[in-house]
């Protein structure tokens, strides 16, 4: 086993993945999905008061899992996985971080805004702060940050639904992806966290697990469009920010 996978899966996350793996067909193997999950875990706030449900992180390879990180010395940033493409991993969007990737590293600096909306600052975004250095410090620094106030960023498909370049699931095949999700192990975990607030970041997550979010947090959930799509419609993408925002002074205010 690679050193930087986790060690001892959970139980019912080892068995949620092997059930989905036998039931759907993955665009990746279980262990990256195992990887995104430790990378989510290693963020997850002592205190829950916002979670942030979006959709999946990004399909990654066998190849990609095993490519090393090369990060800067004294990097205050936990590292439980190796690379996968989600926004906890700081290589990823990162070219100099993970220079053997076989396939281009966009990232999805749309999150960053996200992210840095319920913190209530500026996006350290790679065309706000060009300095690589300075960038991961930065984004380390916004993490730290959120964890603290109690809010999680999660995803409501525990293997990835997209991939890169655009590449997405079938609606069949998404919609069962997050429903089986939920129904294996999310249902189990989430709702004992009690969260305050749950913003679901996706109107399709939304629409596919309404009755169980109804059941789950009853009065405590909303959702908002995709940071993707709503950057590509006026004023969306400001107003999506700006609803994450006030979900955070009001859920998770910072000290």
């Amino acid at each position: 086993m690679s050193p930087h996978l986790p060690a001892m899966p959970s139980p019912d996350l080892a068995a949620a993945l092997a059930t989905l793996a036998a039931r759907l067909p993955l665009a990746e193997p279980p262990a990256a999905a195992l990887a995104a999950e430790a990378w989510r875990e290693a963020f997850r706030p002592a205190r829950l008061r916002l979670l942030l449900l979006a959709e999946s992180h990004m399909a990654t390879s066998a190849a990609e899992l095993a490519c090393p990180l090369r990060l800067p010395p004294g990097l205050d940033w936990p590292v439980p996985a190796g690379f996968v493409r989600h926004v906890y991993c700081p290589a990823y969007g990162e070219r100099a971080l993970v220079p053997d990737l076989p396939v281009h590293n966009a990232g999805t600096p749309q999150y960053w805004q996200l992210l840095a909306a319920a913190d209530g600052g500026a996006a350290p975004t790679r065309a706000a702060v060009p300095d690589l250095g300075a960038r991961l410090a930065a984004r380390a620094a916004l993490l730290h940050r959120l964890r603290a106030r109690g809010i999680w960023l999660i995803d409501a498909a525990l293997v990835a639904v997209a991939g890169p370049g655009g590449a997405r699931a079938g609606a069949r095949l998404h919609a069962e992806a997050v429903r089986e999700s939920w129904r294996l192990h999310h249902v189990a975990r989430l709702p004992g966290f009690d969260p305050a607030h749950v913003l679901v970041i996706g109107l399709t997550v939304a629409r596919v697990l309404r009755p169980a979010l109804d059941a789950a947090f009853p009065g405590r959930w909303r959702a908002v469009p995709q940071p993707m799509g709503a950057a590509r419609r006026p004023g969306q993408g400001a107003a999506l920010l700006a609803t994450v925002a006030a979900a955070a002074r009001a859920h998770a205010p910072a000290d």
